[in-house]
């Protein structure tokens, strides 16, 4: 029987005319609507090769759910230069950053967009683990080359990053599950979600800055 490793031994061409079909198919229709018939259709290929490469839908998921997150970190972190600047204006910085994969690569953005909304429950603590490693990346960058000198002098810094991170961490819950519940086109909520960040991140600065 196949594995992803042996759909990794394909002629590159041929595995992103596979991989793109699924994901068009899962950004389209979400875990529980996408079809597998409509992969294979897309890509030219027997059904049952797709699951001797992956062996069920949900190993195709997982391979996807893999394959998009190093697609987007690889991007997100090339020629990344991290000047000097406040938490405040950093967590502004990079998430404008990932926001421009958006239309770098939007059939990855697609697909871990509507995971959001339809995950497989016995998946999604591999995929939990799988973001947890990510959002240890992510802090370590977030705080490198940070700007303190507008701090309280009576907070410490460490402190003060773990205020606006829970803070931070608060805010996009809630956009999850106002997106999980209505889900919209990804320019458009952008342009909301960073007006009310700026709003919130501007709160935080005038309680722990001087």
């Amino acid at each position: 029987m196949g594995t992803a490793s042996t759909f990794g031994n394909l002629d590159p061409s041929k595995q992103a005319i596979i991989r793109n079909a699924c994901l068009r198919e899962f950004a389209r229709a979400g875990y529980s609507g996408a079809s597998t018939n409509v992969m294979c259709s897309e890509a030219g290929i027997a059904k049952g090769l797709l699951f001797y490469y992956f062996g069920s839908k949900k190993g195709l998921f997982l391979y996807l759910t893999e394959h998009c997150t190093q697609v987007l970190n690889d991007s997100f972190l090339h020629g990344l230069e991290l000047k000097r600047e406040t938490i405040f204006d950093r967590i502004v910085t990079l998430t404008l950053r990932k926001w421009a994969l958006t239309d770098q690569h939007p059939l990855e953005y697609g697909f871990l967009a509507q995971q959001l909304c339809d995950c497989p429950p016995d998946v999604e603590q591999k995929i939990a683990a799988m973001k947890k490693v990510n959002v240890e990346r992510y802090l370590q960058i977030l705080v490198q080359n940070i700007d303190f000198s507008d701090l309280r002098p009576d907070l410490d810094p460490a402190k003060a990053i773990d205020i606006v991170l829970f803070v931070v961490e608060g805010f996009r819950a809630r956009n999850i599950e106002k997106y999980r519940s209505n889900p919209r086109p990804l320019s458009e909520l952008h342009y909301e979600i960073i007006i009310e960040l700026r709003k919130y991140l501007d709160l935080c600065r005038t309680g722990l800055c001087r």
